[in-house]
C-alpha cells in the first residue's frame, strides 16, 4: 500500500489554518475584511481575553442567504471571483475563500447571518469544523460571527500565543488600520465589554487620524495634494519635515484599500527625507495609492500583506514624487531645526561652525588603558596609535584643539587628530552604566512635579499596558489614563529615566516604546534582555547630550570613554572616536 495519501478535509482546513490564522489579530482582520467586502457601512468587533476566549464582528452589510451561509464554510468557497482571469485584477479584500472554513477548523465557530430582503436569516454553528446545527435566526440584516475557544483542539497552536495584554495590542493595531482605511464606515470596538474606540462614519480622512491617533499627532502631518501621474492616484497625509519615529507602525500605506509592506512604497518616502531625518527614523504617513487591479497581483502571500507590481519602477517613482510634493508645500513645526547624517541630535555644520579652544593646553589623561585582550577587540587604527611604541602606556597625552559643529571634540595626539563625536560617547558610557543598574534592579527615575498627560492611540495603550514591566525596569512609570478629546486614549507619565530628563516626556515615551517595539520581541530581563534594554535607553538619552563645559571637561569625557570597557564603538556599532593619522594628513596635502 502507498505511503501518500489525500488529507482529509477538517485536517486540510486545520493545515491551511496555520497559514490564514497567525494569532487571534489575524481572525479579526479576515472577518473585518469580509465585513467590508460586504459593503457594510456600521462593523462592531468585540473580544476578550485578547481574543483567544471570544472574538466577535457584526456588521449591517448584504448578508447571505442559507445556501450561500453554509457555503461559505467548504474551502475555496468565495464569491470574489469565477475563473483565473479575474485573479489578475483583484478589487476585493478578500478572494481565495480559505478564511473562513480555517478559522471555523480551529474554534468553535457560529455564524448568523440574513438579507434584508429575507423573513428569517440563518445561524450555523461549527466546532472544530465540524457543523453541528443549523436552524432559523431572527437578527437583524447583516452577518455576526463569533469565534470563541481559538485554537481549542490545536493545542500546539495555542501555547505558542502571547499573553492576553500582548495580543490584545495586536487585535487593536489591526483594528486601526482597517478603520484608517475606510473613514466612511464607522467602527466600535469593545475589549472585555468595555468600549474602547467608538468612530462615526466621515468622508474626511484627518478626522479618522484625529480619532484614532490624537491632535498632536495630526499636527505633524501635512495632507497631500492629490496626484495622479502614470495611471496611479495618490492621496492621504504625510509627516512634516524633520518628524520620524524609530519604527514603521505609523507608516501606514494602501494599495487599492489594502494595506501592505513594501519596500517600492517605503523607500521612496525615506529617500525624499534625506538631509533632513536621521538615519534609522522612518517618516509616518497614511498615503493611498489606487491604480487599475490588473497592476498589482495580490495574490503572493498567505496573510496578503505584500503584493507584486507590474511595473514597480512607476510606483516607486510615483511615491517619490508624492513625498517630495508633500515636504515641499509643508512648513516644519515650530522649534524645529533639521536633523542630518547619522545622528537626530545636532544641526548641520555652519560656516562659523569651528571653534578653536581659547586654552588650547596639553592635559594629561591617565591611561588606565587596555590589556592586550582589549587592544584586539578594538578597531586597528585607533588602537595602532594609542598603543603605538615608543609611549608610556601609564600615560595619555592629549591636546584639546576645540569643537567642530557642536558635535565633535578635537584632540591632537602625537601628531595625530583624534574626533570624538559627544553623543556616541555619552551612549557608550550611559549603556554601561545602565548594565550594571539593570543588573542590580531597574534604572534610576525622576518623577514629574505634575503627572503628563497625554494622548495615545488605543494600540500603542495596550502595548504600553502589556509591557508595563519592562518600561518601568527602564525608568518610565505610566499607565492609560481614560479618554482624552476626541475620544482618542491618554496615557499619564508620572516619571521617566533620570537620564533622558532633559528631552520632553511625549518624545521619550515615543521613542522608548517605538525602538522597544521594533525587536523581534519585547526583551525578558536576562542577560541578553538587560543588553537590548540598556541599549535602547542609553540610545534616547544620549539625545540629550550637550556640549562639555571647557577643556577639562572635553578631556574628561575621553579619559571616561577611553577607561570603558568597549570604548570605541557605541552599542550598535557606531564608532565613538575616529583618528586620523600623520601619514593620512601628509598624503592629503603632498604634491
Amino acid at each position: 500500500m502507498g505511503r501518500i495519501h489525500v488529507l482529509p478535509d477538517i485536517l486540510a482546513s486545520q493545515v491551511a489554518a496555520g497559514e490564514v490564522v497567525e494569532r487571534p489579530a489575524s481572525v479579526v482582520k479576515e472577518l473585518m475584511e469580509n465585513s467590508i467586502d460586504a459593503g457594510a457601512r456600521r462593523i462592531v468587533v468585540e473580544f476578550q481575553k485578547g481574543g483567544s476566549c471570544l472574538i466577535r464582528v457584526t456588521d449591517d452589510g448584504s448578508g447571505m442567504d442559507r445556501t450561500d451561509a453554509l457555503l461559505c464554510l467548504e474551502r475555496h468557497a468565495t464569491s470574489k471571483i469565477r475563473e483565473s482571469m479575474d485573479l489578475a485584477a483583484i478589487s476585493t479584500l478578500g478572494f481565495r475563500g480559505e478564511a473562513l472554513p480555517s478559522i471555523a477548523s480551529v474554534s468553535r465557530f457560529r455564524l448568523s447571518s440574513r438579507r434584508r430582503e429575507d423573513e428569517a436569516g440563518t445561524l450555523i454553528v461549527v466546532s472544530g469544523g465540524k457543523i453541528l446545527d443549523v436552524e432559523d435566526s431572527g437578527d437583524a440584516p447583516g452577518t455576526r460571527i463569533e469565534v470563541a475557544d481559538l485554537f481549542f483542539n490545536v493545542p500546539a497552536r495555542r501555547k505558542f500565543l502571547r499573553g492576553e495584554l500582548t495580543e490584545s495590542a495586536h487585535i487593536l493595531q489591526q483594528f486601526e488600520t482597517l478603520a484608517i482605511a475606510h473613514p466612511e464606515i464607522s467602527f466600535t470596538c469593545r475589549r472585555d465589554e468595555t468600549e474602547v474606540l467608538r468612530l462615526a462614519a466621515t468622508d474626511d480622512l484627518a478626522v479618522r487620524i484625529r480619532d484614532l491617533h490624537g491632535e498632536e499627532f495630526l499636527k505633524r502631518l501635512v495632507a497631500l495634494a492629490p496626484l495622479e501621474s502614470q495611471g496611479v492616484r495618490v492621496s492621504g497625509w504625510m509627516a512634516r519635515p524633520g518628524e520620524g519615529r524609530s519604527d514603521r507602525s505609523h507608516q501606514m500605506l494602501f494599495v487599492n484599500g489594502r494595506m501592505i509592506r513594501s519596500p517600492i512604497l517605503s523607500q521612496p518616502l525615506r529617500e525624499a527625507c534625506d538631509g533632513t531625518l536621521a538615519k534609522g527614523l522612518h517618516p509616518p504617513a497614511v498615503l493611498f495609492f489606487e491604480m487599475d487591479p490588473s497592476a498589482v497581483d495580490c495574490n503572493v502571500h498567505p496573510a496578503k500583506r505584500e503584493v507584486r507590481f507590474r511595473d514597480p519602477g512607476i510606483i516607486r517613482s510615483v511615491a517619490l514624487q508624492a513625498a517630495r510634493s508633500a515636504w515641499e508645500r509643508s512648513a516644519p513645526l515650530e522649534g524645529f531645526s533639521p536633523r542630518v547624517g547619522a545622528d537626530p541630535l545636532f544641526p548641520p555644520i555652519s560656516p562659523q561652525s569651528w571653534k578653536s579652544s581659547a586654552h588650547s593646553t596639553q592635559y594629561e589623561l591617565d591611561g588606565q588603558m587596555h590589556d592586550s585582550g582589549r587592544v584586539a577587540e578594538t578597531p586597528e587604527s585607533i588602537s595602532n596609535s594609542i598603543s603605538a611604541s615608543g609611549r608610556d602606556d601609564s600615560t595619555f597625552l592629549a591636546r584639546y584643539l576645540g569643537t567642530l559643529s557642536g558635535r565633535y571634540l578635537l584632540f591632537e595626539e602625537k601628531e595625530s587628530l583624534l574626533m570624538l563625536e559627544i553623543r556616541a560617547a555619552r551612549e557608550r558610557l550611559l549603556y554601561e552604566r545602565f548594565l550594571v543598574r539593570l543588573s542590580q534592579g531597574e534604572l534610576e527615575s525622576q518623577h514629574l512635579l505634575l503627572p503628563e498627560i497625554l494622548e495615545m492611540s488605543s494600540a500603542d495603550l495596550a502595548w504600553i499596558e502589556a509591557h508595563r514591566s519592562l518600561l518601568q525596569a527602564a525608568g518610565l512609570f505610566a499607565e492609560p489614563f481614560g479618554q482624552g478629546a476626541h475620544g482618542v486614549g491618554s496615557l499619564k507619565v508620572d516619571a521617566v529615566p533620570a537620564d533622558a530628563a532633559t528631552l520632553p516626556v511625549m518624545e521619550i515615551v515615543v521613542r522608548l516604546v517605538d525602538e522597544l517595539r521594533t525587536l523581534a520581541e519585547a526583551p525578558a530581563l536576562d542577560r541578553q534582555g538587560r543588553e537590548a534594554l540598556a541599549s535602547t535607553v542609553s540610545r534616547i538619552a544620549a539625545a540629550g547630550a550637550s556640549l562639555p563645559d571647557g577643556p577639562e571637561a572635553a578631556l574628561m569625557l575621553l579619559r571616561q570613554l577611553l577607561a570603558a570597557e568597549l570604548p570605541y564603538v557605541t552599542p550598535k556599532g557606531r564608532p565613538t572616536l575616529v583618528q586620523i593619522a600623520p601619514g593620512e594628513l601628509q598624503r592629503r596635502f603632498s604634491a
